[in-house]
């Protein structure tokens, strides 16, 4: 695995660690990029007290920007959302297949798997600690030299305490699979040293990180399945991970991890495997799948969010709320259009709406109600984005705006994209494009805590 930055590459040495298991991993010797927790409350102080401020003058980009590619090129697109224009294209190395946005939502990822490079793009808006508040900035979107080269990067989670990427290897050239962790740091450069962990075997994984803390999956080299079966627990010192141990639980047919504030799930072929921390230690149950789920029917995909005690888990064509604490599957009263597939699902900003969009281009929303100290979600809206059929090769795309409730999709047909308020239950904007739209990231200053709180009550 390579890094490649402004100032200095990340050119390291290795140590082999033999974790528990019988397992080796070749752990890669960089510095920890997690933020120390008296770092994290001392933010989220500053972020409280942000919200007595107004943007800085100059910033009018306040609802963030959408970063947009289009089908079988490597040029995304910026547009600001305050009035649809076109701000700046800029080119990457190869055609992105995934999108994602940073911890701060200051920078678009792109991962181009089969070429083996994840490449970074800065949108132009974030805040800087200033005394007691930040102050909002405006720059102009940006290409960023600091890259990462590994073997089919794949999975990607990213949360507040940064970003990692799961790169799978290759069974066919014996390429084993490897775990970036950084955050928005390394990629504008201020930090030069990324933390690594190399496996010595090739696997389709899943990891996330938990502050110092890396939970990963772990895979026997002599299984015949490129699923991982356990999950193991890192933590790093220094520049270095070192394995902890590896959690009692087995996860035949691994795929799919999710976190919030306290729990991190894995799905499982017969159920979700349930790492709770407390403080410094971990520790591992299992749910198993509920006797509704048909035969082979299993988690493979699940979401989560910091506010909500709840998942949504992935299980073929179905959706189901998870309620960890219960250990109770819930499905969620929403069915997939005939002959098409869920295309993207997930949480709100403020965790109060869940966005679910089929293939067809059929966008429902629901909304969280409490009855007797329970949470259930009950459809609030559908709507269908557009009624042009599309041509091979096109799909609907979506992103949630993290600095309001709203959701932005995509209309490949008619070269759109489309600003749905969940609030409202409409549509509010409408950007018409000169490219067809592919994949779609926002970007921008999210909202912040306190806003959340203050409106929630």
């Amino acid at each position: 695995m390579i890094f490649r930055a402004k100032v200095l590459a990340a050119a390291v040495s290795a140590v082999l660690l033999s974790a528990c298991g019988g397992t080796e991993h070749n752990v890669t010797r960089t510095a920890q990029p997690a933020i120390a927790e008296e770092a994290k409350a001392t933010e989220s102080e500053k972020e409280a007290d942000h919200d007595e401020h107004d943007h800085d003058e100059g910033v009018t980009d306040v609802a963030g920007r959408l970063v947009v590619s289009s089908a079988n090129s490597n040029v995304l697109h910026v547009y600001s959302t305050s009035d649809q224009a076109l701000i700046e294209s800029i080119g990457l190395t190869h055609i992105p297949d995934y999108l994602y946005g940073s911890e701060g939502h200051r920078y678009a990822i792109s991962v181009q798997r089969a070429d083996g490079m994840v490449e970074f793009l800065d949108g132009g808006l974030y805040q800087e600690a200033h005394d007691d508040h930040f102050h909002a900035h405006q720059d102009a979107p940006a290409a960023v030299s600091f890259h990462l080269e590994s073997v089919k990067p794949t999975h990607v989670t990213v949360n507040e305490g940064g970003i990692v990427v799961f790169s799978d290897g290759d069974e066919a050239s014996q390429q084993s699979a490897s775990v970036a962790v950084f955050n928005e740091s390394h990629i504008s450069g201020q930090n030069t040293e990324v933390a690594v962990l190399e496996y010595s075997t090739h696997m389709h994984g899943a990891a996330q990180a938990r502050g110092e803390y890396l939970i990963s999956t772990l895979r026997d080299s002599s299984s015949e399945s490129i699923l991982p079966s356990q999950i193991g627990l890192f933590h790093a010192h220094g520049d270095h991970f070192d394995s902890e141990k590896v959690f009692d639980v087995s996860c035949p047919g691994l795929h799919g991890s999710a976190q919030n504030e306290e729990t991190i799930v894995f799905g499982c072929a017969d159920g979700v495997a349930l790492i709770t921390q407390g403080g410094q230690a971990f520790s591992a149950t299992k749910i198993a799948n509920p006797e509704s789920f048909a035969e082979g029917q299993h988690v493979g995909a699940l979401k989560g969010h910091h506010h909500s005690d709840q998942y949504i888990a992935k299980a073929g064509a179905q959706l189901f709320m998870l309620d960890t604490h219960e250990a109770e599957f819930e499905a969620l009263e929403w069915q997939v259009t005939n002959d098409h597939s869920i295309s993207h699902y997930g949480f709100s900003a403020s965790g109060e709406h869940i966005i679910v969009m089929d293939s067809a281009g059929k966008l429902n929303v629901f909304a969280a109600h409490g009855h007797d100290g329970e949470h259930h979600w009950e459809a609030e809206h559908e709507v269908m984005v557009s009624e042009s059929a599309l041509v091979t090769g096109q799909s609907f795309s979506l992103a949630l705006s993290q600095a309001e409730e709203a959701v932005f999709v995509s209309d490949s047909a008619n070269k759109l994209i489309k600003k749905f308020d969940l609030e409202a239950g409409e549509w509010s904007q409408t950007f018409e494009l000169d490219i067809v739209p592919s994949k779609l990231v926002w970007l921008g200053i999210a909202k912040s805590e306190a806003a959340h709180d203050e409106h929630e009550h």
